[in-house]
Order: C-alpha cells, then structure tokens, then sequence
C-alpha cells in the first residue's frame, strides 16, 4: 500500500484550512481502514477522481464546524445546514482540498487524474455505503467541530 496516496489528502485539508479559515486541524495524523459503511457527522461532500486509478474523496463534518466554514469564508450569518449557501460552501472546501492532492500526485507520480463536480448531503448518523472499495479515514478536531476525510482508491489499498 502506498500510504502517500491517502496521507497527501490529510495534509492538503489542514494546510487549506488553516489558510482559508486560520483554523487548525488538530489530530489527523493517522489512517484506519473503514468498514464497509460510514456514518456522517452530519454535512459530507464527496467527490471523485480519474485518469490512471480512479478514487474518491469525502470531507465530513459536525454541524457546527460547516456552520463556521461558511459564516467565515462567505461573511453571512447561516444558523441552518441545510441552506444552500452552507452546502455549497462545504462543497466547495472538498474541492479545493481535492484540487490541492491532486495536483500534487499528478506532479509527483504522474497519475493524470481529474475531478468531477462534487456532491453534497446533510443528515446525522446518515450511511454512507460504497461496495467494493476500501477506503481509510483520518479524524481532526478544531475549536468550532470535527472533520473526518476518508479517502478510497479503486482497486484497494495497493
């Protein structure tokens, strides 16, 4: 397994986070293999990735940390997840995230990837369920919630 494959996704959200919100993102710094479905904190966006492997990236988080993101980056003041506003701002996080890792490995390894358009949901304790991929998360804690990013690779941890 190539862990540099899912660690660059860890440290591209801290680094972006920390840039745009001058929020640290403590912990992070582990892996751990998923089973086959996760339950979201409550806001989750994913979006995937191809070219010479195909994978995926969601970027989940508590309520209240997607309520800051987006009343911080977007100067409104959003008390509901569900706005579209919010959503499109947690959206967009994934996207920059996603865009920094990637252009990364592409520079480095060569890969050719590209992204699609993310995709976005609110709902706590929904499961996220994706047969056939394994995928390892990575926890942080900042003062205003927590984030999880799970990344997955077609194909497996190889």
């Amino acid at each position: 397994m190539d862990i540099n494959l899912y660690q660059i996704f860890g440290t591209s959200a801290k680094d972006i986070i920390k840039e745009m919100l001058g929020l640290d993102i403590r912990g992070m710094d582990t892996l751990e293999q998923e089973p086959g479905e996760i339950s979201s904190m409550g806001v989750s966006s994913i979006i995937t990735f191809a070219g010479t492997r195909k994978g995926r990236l969601l970027v989940d988080m508590e309520p209240s940390l997607a309520l800051y993101v987006a009343n911080t980056l977007l100067g409104e003041e959003y008390d509901d997840i569900k706005d579209r506003m919010v959503l499109s701002t947690v959206s967009e996080i994934n996207n920059i995230v996603s865009g920094d890792a990637i252009t990364k490995l592409n520079n480095k390894l060569s890969m050719g990837l590209r992204l699609a358009p993310p995709i976005v949901f609110t709902g706590q304790d929904v499961i996220i369920s994706i047969p056939k991929i394994t995928s390892l998360s990575s926890w942080g804690d900042t003062d205003h919630g927590k984030i999880r990013i799970n990344v997955a690779w077609e194909g497996g941890n190889n």
